[in-house]
């Protein structure tokens, strides 16, 4: 890009608040700034995890990488006002420096100082949620002064509706997938390596190992399957802290040798096409289901919880079949009603592939959030006085004292508050 174009184009700040690696949000991001039309916009990251600024790196965009303590936050320290205070000042700075026109925020922490920052230098902040938050969050995390709220289903700003937040000030976009990258890794069978039976019908899951991710859910169906006499072998295909307790769940069922951990993947599309008949989510919530939508692009048909998002990605009963949430009788029952019929399998294989080349690609992704930014950029709402974007409705205010109140409370009981 010449240095002319550089400067016509409008500097977004990217803010992301996460654990440090790199999996649904993460890639949704990296994808996001990827794709984006470099005439129009350039991209600045300021995030709080090495990794993620390493990749942001690889991709040639100026990037930042600092702690981001929350106030009332899930983790100590909880009341650092020097260090909130600090966050709005090198928030500040970074839309000096850089000229910043919008701010995106990835999830909804950063928001609890971007919105001071963003209304000082008048300029828009957009939150993107991945998943949805309780009201105490909501509040503290100062969801309400957004100038737009962005979910990635119906399901996570279902919320904010109900708070009375301005449908104005609330859009869904759907998370989109690098279709092209996905399905040019290569397709690896892995089925003679790890000693899978011919006849066996491999079931593949990808996922963080932690207990929403309902894993152990899976390997109990797997376990009734195979008492059944169906011969199924699952792949597991993530890492995370309850790796040590599957292992012993399956080793406790007897079915170990029925399991591969995989741990984490760099290409797991290739791992499905190549190896797996089926995919299986049992995961106990779901704000949308990225996964799912890869292993639809896999071609595969899938079984997952009727919970969150996950019905935007998966059409019951024509790209996969859907069951209740830790419901491991109707797992056991739709894995074994796709077993005995391999053709519906297949097609329901191809249509879930359809329907994500429809809906579900990064490039509709970044059509959508690029519109959005023109949209903000082209209204005046974030211009308005400080006082007038904290002028909640009364049942805001109503439900903030609630939720300060409940807080105070049990922060009384657990010692944390001592009343005088």
């Amino acid at each position: 890009m010449n240095n002319e174009t550089k400067q016509s184009a409008k500097t977004i700040l990217f803010t992301h608040y996460g654990d440090n690696w790199i999996r649904g949000s993460e890639r949704c991001l990296l994808d996001l700034i990827t794709h984006l039309d470099k005439q129009q916009f350039n991209a600045v990251l300021w995030c709080n995890q090495p990794l993620m600024a390493e990749e942001a790196k690889a991709l040639n965009i100026e990037v930042y990488c600092s702690d981001f303590p929350l106030l009332l936050g899930w983790t100590a320290p909880r009341f650092d006002l020097f260090a909130f205070a600090g966050l709005i000042k090198q928030a500040t700075q970074l839309i000096k420096n850089h000229n910043i026109s919008l701010i995106h925020a990835n999830s909804a922490a950063p928001c609890q100082w971007l919105t001071f920052a963003a209304k000082k230098n008048k300029i828009p902040l957009i939150c993107h949620m991945h998943t949805s938050y309780q009201l105490r969050d909501r509040l503290t995390l100062g969801l309400y002064q957004t100038d737009m709220v962005v979910g990635v289903s119906d399901y996570v700003v279902a919320p904010l509706r109900k708070d009375n937040k301005p449908d104005t000030q609330i859009n869904v976009i759907s998370n989109g997938i690098d279709t092209q990258r996905l399905l040019a890794q290569p397709v690896v069978s892995l089925r003679e390596s790890l000693g899978i039976n011919a006849g066996d019908f491999v079931i593949a899951s990808v996922g963080s190992l932690i207990a929403r991710k309902g894993f152990d859910l899976l390997i109990e169906a797997v376990a009734l399957l195979i008492e059944k006499e169906i011969s199924v072998h699952l792949l597991l295909i993530g890492s995370g802290p309850e790796y040590g307790n599957l292992k012993v769940q399956s080793k406790k069922r007897g079915i170990q040798q029925h399991i591969s951990f995989l741990g984490e993947c760099e290409n797991p599309v290739g791992l499905l096409r190549g190896n797996a008949d089926i995919f299986v989510s049992t995961a106990r919530e779901e704000a949308f289901g990225l996964v799912l939508a890869e292993a639809s692009l896999a071609g595969l048909a899938v079984v997952a919880p009727d919970t969150g998002g996950v019905r935007d990605v998966v059409i019951d009963q024509q790209t996969g079949t859907l069951v209740a949430t830790e419901n491991v009788d109707a797992v056991v029952g739709a894995i074994e009603h796709l077993y005995f019929q391999p053709r519906l399998c297949f097609e329901m294989g191809k249509a879930g592939q359809q329907h994500v080349l429809n809906n579900f690609t990064i490039e509709q992704n970044t059509h959508k959030f690029q519109s959005l930014y023109h949209q903000q950029l082209s209204t005046a709402t974030h211009k308005q006085a400080w006082y007038k974007s904290v002028a909640l409705r009364w049942d805001l205010i109503t439900s903030y004292c609630s939720a300060l109140k409940n807080f105070y409370q049990n922060s009384t009981k657990k010692g944390l508050i001592h009343e005088r």
